[in-house]
């Protein structure tokens, strides 16, 4: 078994309302659990940032689900590593929501939250890890 950490980032076709973020995540945990993957995903104004971690061909699979989701575009793979350990062990699938008082106090912040792009993060694996080590601790459902 190869684990691996699987990162991308896409944009939503429209915002998701609270009840939608629950609805999607409740099927993501379901799924997740069923596949020994585990992850974090973020959330802002219609951007996604999600970390998956797993068994190299269930990410693969995975992915492609994700891509032909048709509820966002643009999907893009950041980064794929191997891993020694999962990072994100306890959650099926930790979650967040970036609002506008978080970007501003973030250490290092940066107007690229503001509106966030999935360009901006391509090739930049030391930002993404940092964003999503400055969240994994404060999940809120």
């Amino acid at each position: 078994m190869s684990l691996i950490s699987l990162v991308y980032a896409s944009l939503a076709n429209e915002n998701f309302s609270d009840d939608q973020l629950k609805a999607l995540l409740k099927k993501a945990r379901e799924k997740n659990a069923s596949l020994d993957i585990t992850g974090m995903l973020l959330y802002r104004d219609g951007f996604f940032l999600q970390v998956l971690e797993g068994e190299e061909s269930q990410l693969d699979n995975l992915f492609k689900v994700i891509s032909n989701d048709n509820r966002h575009r643009d999907a893009l793979i950041i980064y794929k590593k191997s891993l020694k350990e999962r990072v994100f062990s306890s959650w099926t699938m930790g979650f967040n929501k970036i609002e506008d008082n978080d970007v501003a106090s973030l250490e290092g912040y940066n107007v690229f939250l503001q509106t966030p792009t999935v360009e901006f993060f391509k090739g930049r694996e030391t930002y993404v890890t940092a964003l999503l080590e400055q969240f994994k601790h404060n999940l809120l459902f």
